[in-house]
């Protein structure tokens, strides 16, 4: 998809920042992985800050379910 966006988008900007105060992490993770979606679907390219806070999210999740 060539370089990824230096420019962040409001909402997306929005859904980064409810990260941590979501109450549900899944939640967050959702809203993430739909605003990707989005973007993708619509031709515009995914911010960094977007990409890496989905690894984040899955990362969290893998270690909850192992138990760390």
């Amino acid at each position: 998809m060539g370089r990824r966006a230096d420019q962040i988008d409001t909402r997306t900007i929005e859904i980064i920042a409810a990260i941590d105060d979501a109450e549900d992490p899944r939640v967050a993770w959702g809203e993430v992985k739909r605003r990707i979606e989005r973007l993708r679907e619509t031709g515009r390219e995914v911010p960094d800050a977007l990409i890496s806070a989905e690894r984040h999210l899955m990362r969290d999740f893998m270690a909850q379910s192992q138990g760390r």
